[in-house]
């Protein structure tokens, strides 16, 4: 065994010697970004080592998947300071229809005598607006002590017809609950006052599953292993709402013990990696999930740290890869009262795809890959404090970075804002190829030209940060490479669109409106992704940002058994369109490959 101690943090654990970094890092619960799941492919996994008792050595830049450990030694994390708070600025300011799920009875219950020994926990359900009412062990066994300490005066919290608690005196004015976007890359959670149907606060954070991967995939791969490994990714993300939900309840000043109910949102595979439930048959064909159907169950049984006995409800799921966000999408957009052709696209790690028109509704999912969150590109990273997020192409290149701090890299909205400029100006070609040896290369400004070279691995890239001007010591770059990952993650985009225009027998020119849901879907700018043909070629004033969309389904789910049911509803009616095995698949993703309007 040896001894390794990760800073910042000051963590420390014994592994057995020849174990790799990042395998260390997961027994000591420290997260390191492996976006390839630990291939050695994505380089966003690296960290300074040197050995433990040598502190005049210089520390060397390694790759935690790739290096082992064979001493005590010390590891120095790159600190990333996340700015997952931009999810929760995208929060719509509507107003939420309620109609409480959750109701609070303050009653006076009648006390016993020697000529009225009913039980307590019949006096009780006397009292109640319903003819019987279910045994439940855990709330009666704390009941006579409760009734007795505020003499007999208690309110008794219901859930249907079921008691989830019965609480001392008069609380009837304090009910929340919490709404959940778990995301595949960030966990999004909302306190909510439910009996004034208002959000109090919100909260997010990395999804700590990232150090198994970025992509869903990569994590069913992990799972599939053994019940231990799914029970250590379902205790990760059950960690990381818990520690979301003791932040909201502390600024919130909110007991959890008073959080009665949470509803949850996610793709299929977070449905099922959240619930404990082995995901491995949706990462093969037919990609056959377990449920698909609204689950419910009781907060302890998953762990989560919300009164125990309280509900955890999961939205329906649509397909394989077409999840409860979806839904809460569809909810949040009111895809059952749009008029005429309306398309909805929610772009991330998987691109989920709505086209709603004719009275149809028709969804699919794409594998977009992580190239639209800066994964798998050279100098990607997620939208954090120091990455370019907008880049413009004039004189020289100007850039907008998050946090107004140097940049250390680029995310998503800035990749497609520079590859656009570059295809502008003329840098790249349609095909996404690099002219070296364009006239047009040559009359670009100097500032502009000088920064298109070589490397040394032979292939061409374009220069957006000398290493002088940023905080990571190299240059920040746009390889050849990188186009290509931007190229196949536009086309997988751009197909869907396509194949879902064709099944519902209409054209480009049809579609009213397209709603941008999700983070990047607000981020970026509309000019860059039509010229890019990642959008189809619509007037840009037809196309809205509805910020976190999947977030805001789960909070009307929370606040209306009404909207429940009407999740419910439009899951089974939406038809999955299963891109994979459609006979115009390969066909047009080749066509969607070039940049430009091939929608």
């Amino acid at each position: 065994m040896v001894k390794v101690t990760f800073l910042p943090m000051e963590k420390t654990v014994e592994v057995p010697e020849g174990i790799k970094i990042l395998d260390a890092a997961v027994l000591a619960g420290v997260e390191v970004e492996s976006t390839c799941g630990g291939r050695g492919t994505c380089g966003k996994c690296k960290v300074l080592k040197r050995p433990l008792d040598c502190p005049e050595k210089t520390p060397e830049a390694v790759l935690a998947c790739q290096e082992k450990i064979t001493e005590d030694t010390l590891i120095i994390l790159m600190e990333k300071r996340e700015v997952t708070d931009r999810k929760i600025n995208l929060n719509s300011a509507q107003e939420f229809r309620l109609k409480a799920g959750i109701k609070k009875l303050h009653l006076l219950v009648p006390r016993p005598s020697l000529h009225n020994p009913c039980p307590d926990w019949e006096r009780l359900g006397q009292l109640l607006p319903f003819k019987e009412i279910g045994f439940h062990r855990k709330v009666a066994a704390s009941l006579p002590q409760i009734l007795r300490q505020q003499k007999h005066e208690v309110t008794v919290v219901l859930h249907g017809n079921s008691i989830l608690a019965v609480e001392p005196g008069d609380t009837s004015s304090r009910a929340f609950g919490i709404a959940v976007d778990l995301g595949t890359t960030t966990v999004v959670a909302y306190l909510v006052d439910l009996i004034q149907g208002k959000v109090l606060a919100g909260r997010a954070t990395t999804n700590p599953q990232n150090i198994f991967g970025a992509d869903v995939i990569s994590r069913i791969a992990y799972a599939s292993q053994g019940p231990d490994r799914l029970e250590e990714l379902q205790k990760k993300i059950v960690a990381a709402l818990n520690w979301l939900i003791s932040q909201l309840c502390a600024e919130c000043f909110v007991s959890s013990e008073e959080i009665y109910q949470a509803v949850v949102v996610g793709n299929t595979t977070m449905a099922h990696l959240f619930l404990g439930i082995d995901p491995r048959y949706l990462a093969s064909f037919p990609f056959t999930p377990v449920f698909r159907q609204e689950v419910e169950v009781e907060a302890g049984e998953l762990g989560l740290a919300i009164l125990s006995t309280g509900k955890v409800i999961v939205l329906p799921n649509i397909a394989g890869y077409v999840g409860s966000d979806t839904v809460g999408v569809m909810l949040a957009v009111g895809v059952d009262n749009l008029e005429g052709v309306n398309l909805i696209v929610d772009i991330g790690t998987n691109g989920e795809i709505i086209l709603v028109g004719k009275g149809k509704l028709l969804t699919c999912s794409t594998a977009a890959g992580p190239a639209f969150e800066g994964g798998e590109i050279k100098c990607g990273m997620r939208a954090a404090a120091g990455a370019i997020e907008g880049v413009r192409i004039h004189e020289n290149v100007e850039l907008d970075i998050i946090g107004n701090e140097r940049p250390q890299g680029i995310c998503g909205s800035g990749l497609i804002d520079a590859v656009a400029e570059m295809v502008r100006t003329g840098i790249i070609d349609s095909s996404g190829s690099f002219q070296l040896k364009s006239d047009n290369l040559e009359k670009l400004p100097f500032g502009v030209k000088e920064r298109v070279r070589i490397n040394n691995e032979g292939g061409a890239e374009f220069v957006l940060v000398w290493a002088s001007d940023c905080s990571i010591g190299e240059d920040i770059v746009i390889t050849q490479k990188d186009i290509r990952k931007l190229q196949l993650a536009k086309g997988a985009i751009a197909v869907g669109i396509k194949i879902l225009l064709k099944e519902l027998g209409v054209k480009v020119k049809d579609i009213e409106r397209v709603f941008l849901a999700g983070a990047f879907g607000n981020y970026i700018k509309k000019e860059s992704a039509l010229m890019l043909g990642l959008l189809p070629p619509v007037e840009p004033e037809k196309i809205s940002a509805i910020g976190n969309a999947a977030g805001e389904g789960a909070k009307m789910a929370l606040l209306s058994p009404d909207e429940r049911f009407r999740a419910k509803v439009l899951a089974r009616k939406t038809r999955h369109v299963e891109l994979s095995v459609h006979k115009d698949f390969q066909e047009e993703f080749l066509k969607s490959f070039s940049f430009g309007n091939q929608i």
